[in-house]
């Protein structure tokens, strides 16, 4: 048997779709993809991410994950973090894991978030 990722929800409040979508498309840089239409009418959206999806689902009452976080791997941290620099998103480097080179920040909502790149050997 195999286990692989195949999706990741991160919670959002209701009516939060256009803030997710400045966050995450605009500032993060992904791609939105439609949700499936049996889905539509309870809000969110869907993302796509290298080999598997991140789901936004609206949750009431909303309370943001404020340890409990996904960690997203990218192959640009420096650009990455420059682009949330620039729009003034708070970021807090992390140096704990050898090898690793990542910062925590939080989604429009408070979520936990950790972004990180793999160092490369010299």
């Amino acid at each position: 048997m195999t286990l692989a990722l195949d999706h990741i929800q991160i919670a959002i409040p209701k009516g939060g779709e256009d803030q997710s979508r400045a966050f995450w498309a605009a500032l993060v840089g992904l791609r939105e993809i439609p949700k499936p239409k049996a889905l539509q009418a309870r809000g969110g959206l869907w993302f796509e991410l290298a080999g598997s999806e991140l789901h936004l689902g609206v949750q009431e009452p909303f309370s943001p994950a404020l340890k409990a976080h996904p960690g997203f791997r990218t192959s640009d941290i420096t650009g990455l973090a420059a682009r949330f620099e620039a729009a003034g998103h708070d970021m807090v480097w992390d140096t704990a894991l050898e090898g690793r080179e990542r910062f925590f920040a939080k989604d429009p909502f408070g979520n936990r978030l950790e972004f990180l790149q793999q160092e490369t050997s010299q």
